[in-house]
């Protein structure tokens, strides 16, 4: 999969999608698996943003079925049960375990019976789902047992537990890139740092952009009959280039990836501000959030500003005071603007993706996507679709991205691939270095391996780490990585728990060198 600006801006397209985050990947994918011609592009890395900084976590819409959403529950739950089967691989069960209290709205009876409802309302959770991803019903916990899996859970008034089951996604960075493949496989031009710069018209419709590739400096148009604007939380700013508006206001939301033992349940509890926070287990370490601003913040923030992490760690070790911890126990810290709503002042996350149709404001051919959760990034981009195609007044193709697996992310003997592989190439790997590259690439892993083995490049990056080093080189080559950054945050897990070692740091660089496709 080859970085070919020259190529993409050669032809015209049917839709232009600005942004690659999941839900503009997603698009892109849905869109040429429909048969639309497509052209996507991110000013920076596929799935760097907010896609990056999410808590790994495919939810079935428990906090909606607790609001008597219905609708929303079920459609949560669908979604999650898509995930299970199109990524198999790449998620896996996971409890949440949260205290019941006398005397409150989360008593152990009224939870009972929320879980009740909860499960009819997901009877199908399993339907078509591979038997290993079925999830168990919810279920009540007593008290000792909630005490002995919850350390430091506040023990006033405590009756007990309660118990459901999401999935995690323990590589969420290789889900987000097997929807590039995807997108690629379906036909799709795809392309990281290109920037949209300027709306190109012909007469009053628009009919693409010109772009800038950010590597070389060079410009170019990019013709398009709909151009689809999904760039995450600057929309704003890329919206107004286009003379248009409708972005929703942005509030801050944080997770902590702590220096903390990983347990194999997530823990939930209510923050001093009453939002409820989740304790899930990452990389050997607990990922803590997702801490959210009271109010609307600048939509140009880049980082935390001064006392944002402090006051989400305050909060974290608040909701779960068993954790004790300390800004020297924070290894990572996820921070991301979402799309919220704002009611007497105080900031929520926005209940419902949008998909906003400027035709109706004097710009056809333009339309912007809000996406608001990973979880349901998919059902969000088959909606933006649709009205792609009544813009581009075309009877419109039945969305097949919930049935289509996604690229090497099935349930497959890729283990047993992998070791006959192993012996046509008659080479050994040590345990730890196969269960890598099976565990992370799942069916491509000997795609990986002959790479190396052709390179004659089988050392590990650093001592003691799994990776090849001629993983960098292959991230390169293979998978568009056009910086050092891009191969060791997003292309392999060498950043998952957190910033690499000075040493791991070192190793990359030399493997980054050697590599001419890589640029700095």
């Amino acid at each position: 999969m080859l970085r070919d600006v020259d190529g993409l801006v050669g032809g015209r397209y049917d839709l232009l999608v600005v942004g690659g985050g999941v839900h503009g990947l997603f698009a892109a994918y849905d869109a040429a698996q429909r048969g639309l011609s497509v052209a996507l592009i991110d000013r920076d890395d596929f799935g760097s943003g907010l896609s990056f900084n999410h808590q790994r976590t495919i939810h079935g819409g428990l906090r909606a079925m607790e609001r008597a959403n219905l609708a929303r529950a079920r459609q949560q739950i669908a979604e999650r049960r898509t995930w299970a089967r199109i990524a198999p691989h790449l998620l896996r069960p996971l409890p949440f375990l949260i205290g019941t209290y006398r005397f409150s709205r989360r008593s152990r009876w009224a939870v009972k019976a929320g879980f009740s409802a909860y499960d009819v309302v997901g009877r199908g959770r399993n339907a078509g789902v591979s038997p290993e991803l079925h999830l168990p019903k919810a279920k009540l916990e007593s008290a000792a047992a909630t005490r002995r899996l919850f350390l430091g859970i506040k023990a006033k008034s405590l009756s007990g537990g309660a118990v459901w089951y999401d999935y995690q996604a323990p590589h969420p960075t290789r889900l987000t890139w097997t929807i590039v493949l995807a997108a690629h496989d379906a036909g799709a031009r795809v392309a990281n740092y290109v920037e949209a710069v300027a709306p190109l018209r012909e007469h009053n419709r628009l009919v693409g952009a010109r772009v800038r590739d950010r590597v070389t400096g060079r410009e170019h148009d990019l013709l398009a009959t709909v151009t689809l604007l999904a760039p995450g939380s600057s929309l704003r700013r890329v919206q107004a280039a286009w003379g248009v508006a409708g972005a929703p206001p942005l509030l801050r939301a944080m997770n902590l990836l702590l220096d903390r033992p990983a347990r194999d349940i997530a823990l939930v509890a209510a923050a001093p501000s009453g939002r409820m926070l989740t304790a899930v287990p990452s990389y050997r370490y607990v990922l803590a959030g997702t801490h959210q601003s009271d109010g609307a913040v600048d939509p140009e923030e880049q980082g935390p500003p001064p006392g944002a992490v402090e006051a989400c760690l305050a909060d974290v070790n608040a909701a779960f005071p068993s954790f004790q911890a300390t800004a020297a126990d924070i290894r990572l810290v996820h921070h991301g603007l979402v799309p919220a709503v704002v009611r007497n002042g105080r900031a929520t996350l926005l209940g419902e993706p949008l998909i906003l149709r400027h035709a109706t404001r004097g710009v056809p051919g333009l339309l912007s996507l809000v996406g608001v959760k990973y979880t349901t990034a998919r059902s969000a981009a088959a909606r933006a679709v649709a009205a792609v195609f009544e813009e581009l007044g075309r009877p419109r193709v039945r969305c097949r991205t919930a049935d289509v697996p996604l690229p090497h992310a099935g349930i497959a003997d890729a283990e047993g691939r992998l070791i006959e592989t192993m012996r046509e190439l008659v080479i050994d790997l040590d345990r730890d270095i196969l269960e890598h590259l099976v565990g992370w690439y799942n069916t491509e892993a000997t795609d990986v391996l002959r790479f190396a083995v052709h390179r004659q490049w089988l050392d590990r990056l650093t001592e003691g780490s799994p990776i090849l080093a001629a993983e960098i080189a292959y991230a390169a080559e293979h998978a568009q990585a056009v910086r050092l950054e891009d191969a060791i945050y997003r292309r392999t897990p060498l950043a998952a728990a957190g910033k690499p070692s000075q040493e791991v740091m070192r190793a990359a660089t030399l493997s980054f060198e050697r590599n001419p496709a890589l640029v700095n």
